[in-house]
């Protein structure tokens, strides 16, 4: 039933500390369920503590223990005790650290000062609770001020004090235990902070220490008075729990710990677990999928455990083909970080005669994403497997606009989990298109709606209705009568807010017809007339919004080429109407939990597809031009370590040298291309 690597490591005795090296697909959580059982049958009395990193997967944990106790059961057992499998369940504590933590907290909360309804603060509310802590105290704020806000910012706000909360997080989880006690951070951990957290350099990384360190202890005198706790709070608290002994009682309560993806552990969920566990402890992991390290998770912890336990090491691999898998072993032995502990995987199905890799360096993106549209199109028409097993992973959302422009114009559903995958819809995109649908239709009224006060003018609710209601009293559509000599009625105040934007499209409306003037330069020039851009760099996140109008604008000449090519006499009117269609039919995509996905590769950890599309194995992209250290680049390793070994039966890796994101400038591919040593077959697609 179990390989011999899971069978050593479920009989591995349970007063010993016992390493699980578990690589990526090997069946771990089966082998973590099926040494808990050997233990509750080994030991009739006492607890398991059982630890995993999200709710998610404690929740699935705990469900897939019920059945495995249920299953073990006879059937005559159940029916004369059906009280039998809850009973060893209940000695069972499966959570994450902080639901764990928490709860011992919870059963010890008059010791420490809280009491024992206290609550558990959410993100949202640690932000409003560090505002409240700066501004009752002149120095804080002008303290944070100095370093949380850009050259433009001249008073706080909430973006600062979300900086604030984050950057004091970021603190927390990378800080020896120690350090916290005292506030006084060693070179490593300052370094750790400048390269972890926003705004921080080298310059001020101790002052930023300092004052973060300062507010952190003002919270916890503060979480006393409210009875509340933040999730960074709870690991500290069961820190200081450990330090005074407190839970000694809760500790002799339990015969054994299992702690679940313990490459994502910090130092002071370390060092309760070594407090709490001693000896009595497997811990299970793969450093190679080590990719939280800005959350503070340290892969050395699994080999400084290694050097006081045995390794078991889980290498068959029950998921990928062996080349896929060869891949993923090449690039990993790259880093030196886990070599002394690392097995290779093994496949454990058998060959195939299809392609399970290949190669596409193209010249630029929009001819990589055909390839991808045709592969998935081929997958799913001709060979039957559903969009839902198809994956597009990215390292960066620079590779999105294209891909996702395909993907839309071929129909193909789509579930898009990344963090930006709004773009489509952002104001940026949404704001350029509701100028160019009037510039096409200036019947259009709700574009024309929803660019009348962008930029900003005043023109709010009560003085459309008045615009309206004179237009109807000429027997006039809106615009047509902004547009018209009928506006001289109106109060010099509205005519004067309304005059601009009839000024610029009576100025622009006689391009529509020109064959010579490009789609980029109408679209700069209405951004310019109407003040638009330099509106923008007035608003908060300014950075993000001219990011946007970089690859808003590279897509707009990439389409104006492409449409020229097959029309080259169409008008820009032709052009404009084009591009609006096109891009509306794409910002309303298919979207359904049964379409291809596409995720970053940090959210794929865990996950598994028949086929993975990886797009952006450019060198500016991945890994990237701030490499700072050796430890920054063996992290980027993982991260497509992590990529490789998502797939089951085929991966297909892109690099192009022109991107819409990237305007005048020639990406070259990824180093670890070289570093992959993949025998595919490889594809360059030029123009």
């Amino acid at each position: 039933m179990y390989n011999p690597g899971q069978q050593a490591l479920i009989d591995a005795p349970i007063t010993e500390k016992a390493i699980g090296v578990a690589g990526a697909g090997t069946g771990k959580t089966t082998t973590i369920l099926a040494r808990t059982e050997r233990i509750l049958k080994e030991c009739q009395t006492g607890n398991v503590l059982l630890i995993t990193f999200t709710r998610a997967a404690a929740n699935d944990l705990r469900t897939r223990l019920t059945q495995k106790l249920t299953e073990a059961l006879p059937v005559a057992a159940i029916g004369d005790n059906p009280q039998a499998t809850a009973a060893d369940l209940r000695r069972v504590n499966v959570g994450t650290f902080h639901s764990v933590i928490a709860n011992f907290i919870r059963r010890h909360a008059t010791e420490i000062g809280l009491d024992s309804n206290f609550s558990i603060i959410d993100e949202n509310s640690t932000g409003i609770m560090f505002r409240n802590l700066v501004e009752s105290n002149e120095t804080y704020k002008e303290e944070l001020l100095r370093w949380a806000a850009d050259e433009s910012d001249t008073k706080l706000a909430k973006k600062h004090y979300n900086l604030l909360a984050d950057t004091v997080s970021v603190l927390i989880n990378i800080s020896r235990p120690g350090e916290l006690m005292t506030g006084d951070f060693s070179k490593e951990t300052l370094y750790e902070l400048e390269k972890s957290a926003k705004q921080i350099t080298s310059q001020n990384s101790q002052t930023v220490a300092n004052y973060c360190y300062k507010l952190f202890k003002e919270s916890m005198i503060d979480g006393k008075r409210t009875n509340t706790v933040t999730y960074d709070q709870i690991l500290f608290i069961g820190y200081l729990m450990m330090q005074n002994d407190i839970l000694k009682d809760e500790r002799s309560n339990y015969i054994h710990t299992i702690v679940d993806e313990y490459q994502d552990t910090n130092r002071l969920q370390d060092d309760f677990i070594r407090y709490f566990a001693g000896d009595n402890l497997t811990i299970v992991g793969d450093i190679d999928q080590s990719i939280y390290g800005f959350r503070g998770g340290r892969p050395t912890l699994i080999t400084e455990h290694a050097k006081e336990g045995t390794v078991y090491n889980l290498n068959e691999n029950y998921r990928s083909y062996q080349s896929i898998l060869d891949s993923a072993n090449q690039i990993i032995k790259g880093n030196e970080t886990g070599q002394e502990i690392r097995a290779d995987l093994q496949a454990t199905r058998g060959d195939t005669d299809g392609q399970t890799m290949t190669l596409t360096v193209s010249d630029r993106d929009i001819l990589e994403s055909r390839q991808v549209v045709d592969f998935i199109k081929e997958y799913h028409d001709n060979r039957g497997v559903p969009y839902n097993e198809m994956a597009i992973l990215i390292r960066s959302r620079m590779v999105l606009p294209m891909i996702a422009k395909e993907l839309a114009s071929q129909s193909i559903p789509v579930n898009n989990t990344t963090k930006y995958a709004d773009f489509m819809k952002s104001d940026e995109m949404v704001d350029t298109l509701n100028y160019l649908k009037v510039f096409v239709n200036p019947k259009d009224i709700y574009a024309f709606l929803g660019i009348l006060d962008r930029p900003k003018k005043g023109i709010g609710p009560a003085a459309i209705t008045k615009l309206q209601d004179y237009a109807q009293k000429h027997n006039m559509g809106l615009i047509e009568y902004i547009l018209s000599e009928e506006t001289k009625e109106l109060t010099p105040s509205l005519r004067n807010k309304i005059s601009h934007f009839a000024n610029v499209y009576n100025a622009v409306g006689k391009y529509s017809r020109h064959t010579n003037i490009s789609l980029l330069n109408l679209v700069k020039e209405l951004h310019d007339k109407f003040g638009y851009r330099e509106w923008l760099d007035t608003l908060k996140d300014a950075d993000r919004h001219r990011a946007n109008l970089v690859t808003l604008d590279n897509m707009i000449e990439q389409f104006d080429k492409e449409y020229r090519k097959e029309n080259p006499n169409g008008t820009l009117f032709d052009l404009a109407s084009a591009f609006v269609f096109d891009m509306t039919s794409v910002a309303v995509q298919n979207e359904t939990k049964d379409g291809v996905c596409i995720t970053t590769i940090h959210n794929a950890k865990g996950l598994e597809w028949q086929h993975i599309f990886l797009l952006g194995l450019e060198e500016e992209m991945f890994p990237g031009t701030k490499m700072l250290d050796k430890e920054d680049m063996e992290s980027e390793r993982r991260l497509l370590y992590v990529a490789l070994t998502r797939a089951k039966d085929s991966v297909h890796l892109y690099a192009a040298r022109h991107r819409v994101t990237y305007q005048d400038c020639e990406l070259h591919p990824s180093r670890f291309i070289g570093e992959l040593g993949i025998t595919a077959p490889t594809y360059y697609i030029k123009e």
